[in-house]
């Protein structure tokens, strides 16, 4: 059954609408491609509940909202691609948690808010993160102040 189902990759498939929230039903899912889409609305929380995933990769859509503190739950991501969306809303401090993260890609978002000191937690690949072109306030956590690329930051206190 699709409850079985271990990679799902849908990457450039013309798909158009949002993701439903019976993705999480799909809890044996390491890897979710669904980059190079049309997707809106929001990541659905219940994302979350896919504690197997080792890649998410929901990049080049046209998904909004905010980034849901449930995926901090996907402890076992090594990668996340969440770039170039109009992903609003600040970075949520459960990513944290990712501590198997080595690639972190937020850049060409909206993002908004100071980016959380649980970020400096992670293993990250310096190389592998990017999250310029948001709108993220200064102070910046040290450990990314080198890497936060261009922010539009007029409205930062």
């Amino acid at each position: 059954s699709i409850e079985n189902t271990t990679e799902l990759s849908l990457s450039n498939s013309g798909l158009i609408g949002e993701i439903p929230p019976e993705i999480g039903n799909l809890t044996n899912l390491t890897y979710l491609y669904l980059h190079y889409n049309q997707l809106t609305g929001s990541i659905p929380p219940e994302i979350g509940n896919l504690t197997n995933l080792t890649e998410l990769y929901l990049s080049v859509n046209e998904l909004t909202g905010s980034i849901p503190p449930e995926i901090g739950n996907l402890t076992n991501l090594t990668h996340l691609y969440l770039n170039s969306n109009q992903l609003t809303g600040s970075i949520p401090p459960e990513i944290g948690n990712l501590t198997n993260l080595t690639v972190l890609r937020l850049y060409n978002n909206q993002l908004t808010g100071e980016i959380p000191e649980s970020i400096c937690d992670l293993n990250i690949e310096w190389d592998d993160f990017s999250i310029s072109n948001n709108q993220l306030c200064p102070p910046y956590p040290s450990c990314v102040e080198d890497y936060v690329g261009e922010q539009d930051t007029s409205d930062c206190d």
